[in-house]
């Protein structure tokens, strides 16, 4: 299990890629009931809820101040950078243009915390923010496309909130219910989770690339508009985070940690709201923002990994050297 957790976390980028050009091009696909993606993504999210560490969650109360910076950084920079992205780039097409939007105002992907983890970040800070997230994503959702003309892309905001209890809300109380009650079923959650995880985010691509095969191929030639637009949408505000929180003297975890949260978002449930309340063409640029977020994400992460083996290596030299000198000080007066 663990080879193949490697594996596709690893490749699950390239994975995704693959399994939505194969999809589009074949001319057989699961054609699964609507219901199937949301069920899919809350059974990961209740795996989720099962492996959450709530012990250092509740120790999040002395890093209140960063848990309002990392917030506040989320609503402000993503839904802003998406916002406008969205107007200026695809004001007439108001379907891409909300699947856009919607893929800034979802809240952090459970890939955050996993690439806080491999970058040495508080990976509680990112738990905490995402619930934070649960309950202002409904909210900010719909307003954000309020200026978008067309019917298609109007969401109510009591459907969107019945799909967020059911597909969000509901899977992750039942895991942390749960793991509450049996508390050793942690460490059996954390694999199926990351397998579970993998697999599932390649079944909803599956099926979503499936059902709007047509309306992809009439949106082809918008597509590497989507592809610029949304590195821009991710990477701009992961740095612009960074940098923020470093001026605030942020500790260098805590920014690490706030820089995953601020900039990677749960773009399958964006797919998944797109596809359900929208239409085929809104899933496409959820779809790839998933698949940007997750190798910027994997690219930061090992560059965060490299970093601090740098650091510690010269760290080794500077204690090894100091050793040596004392050890030939020693032998000198003897």
């Amino acid at each position: 299990m663990r080879i193949v957790n490697g594996f596709l976390s690893s490749k699950l980028p390239l994975l995704i890629v693959l399994v939505g050009v194969c999809t589009y091009f074949s001319p057989i696909y699961w054609n699964a009931p609507s219901w199937v993606p949301g069920l899919l993504l809350g059974i990961v999210i209740f795996f989720t809820g099962l492996s959450m560490n709530i012990t250092a969650i509740k120790g999040i109360r002395t890093k209140k101040r960063e848990l309002i910076i990392a917030t506040l950084l989320k609503w402000t920079l993503t839904v802003l950078v998406s916002i406008t992205l969205a107007y200026l780039l695809f004001s007439s097409q108001p379907e891409i243009a909300a699947g856009f939007i919607l893929s800034g105002t979802v809240p952090s992907a459970t890939a955050a915390t996993l690439y806080t983890f491999l970058a040495g970040g508080n990976t509680a800070l990112v738990i905490a923010s995402s619930l934070i997230d649960i309950a202002i994503s409904p909210i900010v959702t719909p307003l954000s496309m309020l200026g978008l003309s067309g019917n298609p892309v109007s969401i109510s905001f009591f459907s969107l909130i019945q799909s967020f209890f059911f597909i969000v809300i509901l899977p992750l109380g039942l895991g942390l219910s749960i793991q509450r009650l049996f508390p050793k079923l942690i460490i059996h959650s954390k694999s199926i989770t990351s397998f579970g995880s993998s697999l599932s985010l390649l079944i909803i691509i599956h099926t979503i690339v499936g059902d709007g095969t047509k309306a992809i191929g009439n949106a082809i030639g918008t597509l590497p508009l989507i592809v610029l637009a949304t590195i821009i949408q991710v990477v701009f505000p992961m740095l612009a985070a960074y940098y923020i929180a470093k001026r605030l003297s942020i500790v260098e975890e805590d920014a690490r940690a706030i820089l995953f949260q601020v900039g990677l978002c749960n773009t399958a449930l964006a797919a998944i709201l797109a596809f359900e309340f929208i239409g085929e063409i809104a899933a496409i640029a959820p779809i790839v923002n998933m698949i940007v977020n997750l190798s910027v994400g994997s690219l930061i992460a090992n560059y965060f990994i490299k970093k601090d083996r740098i650091e510690s290596e010269d760290l080794d030299c500077i204690v090894h050297d100091k050793t040596s000198f004392h050890s030939t000080k020693v032998l000198i007066k003897d």
